[in-house]
């Protein structure tokens, strides 16, 4: 029996997992030493012009700029793409969020209160934004880490039960279609088709699908 045959399983979700994360973690620390290497020279950059005192920008800064932060979303959806086929990891790049804000305003914090400017004590036009940035990245990563806990308290009944409704409505169907015709088989295949389609649109995850699928081949086997 054939399933949705354009669908990517096996090692692939991993495989595009682990290669999203990979590229998108680069595109986060691209952006952190970018920044760095501007503040290294003052925190700005110009080429200079008739009103614009010029202070060259490091070498290759600004294609390194332009190209990580489209780079970085393209990582982001391959990983929530794959990562929901995998199964309970559809919203791992929005931890790039909390990433890509503490670690800017890590560069804030330490230039404007560890490692200022020679001649200049705390700066405070650096400081401020660092801590801005820090809370941007930090509450949501807070609220993130308590939700998680939460959902791990209490969220293995919820997958349980709702595992369970899968499968008494995969066995409600499998009862109807044998009731209204004897070729058992070709029900089941169009059972599983359907699942598969079900997948492939996102609304059953990995483990899921094949909880149901489980049940509809056992199903199927009791009743031939």
């Amino acid at each position: 029996m054939a399933l949705a045959s354009n669908e990517s399983t096996g090692w692939r979700p991993i495989v595009g997992v682990l290669v999203g994360t990979a590229g998108l973690s680069t595109c986060i620390t691209l952006v952190f030493l970018g920044m760095r290497a501007v503040m290294d020279i003052g925190g700005a950059c110009a080429d200079g012009g008739p009103y614009v005192s010029a202070n060259p920008c490091p070498a290759g800064i600004g294609l390194v700029m332009t190209i990580a932060f489209p780079a970085g979303f393209g990582f982001g959806w391959l990983t929530g793409w794959a990562g929901n086929r995998v199964g309970g990891y559809a919203g791992l790049p929005f931890l790039a969020w909390p990433a890509l804000f503490i670690s800017l305003g890590w560069n804030f914090l330490e230039y404007g209160l560890v490692s200022p400017p020679p001649g200049e004590g705390i700066v405070w036009g650096w400081l401020i934004p660092g801590v801005l940035f820090v809370l941007m990245g930090g509450v949501p990563l807070l609220l993130v880490l308590r939700w998680r806990s939460e959902f791990r308290s209490d969220g293995g009944a919820r997958f349980a039960q709702r595992a369970q409704m899968l499968r008494a409505a995969a066995r409600a169907r499998a009862s109807a279609a044998r009731e209204d015709s004897g070729d058992s088989g070709a029900n089941l295949v169009g059972e599983l088709e359907r699942l598969a389609a079900l997948r492939a649109r996102g609304d059953l995850s990995e483990i899921e699908f094949e909880a149901a699928k489980a049940a509809l081949i056992r199903d199927a086997g009791a009743g031939s």
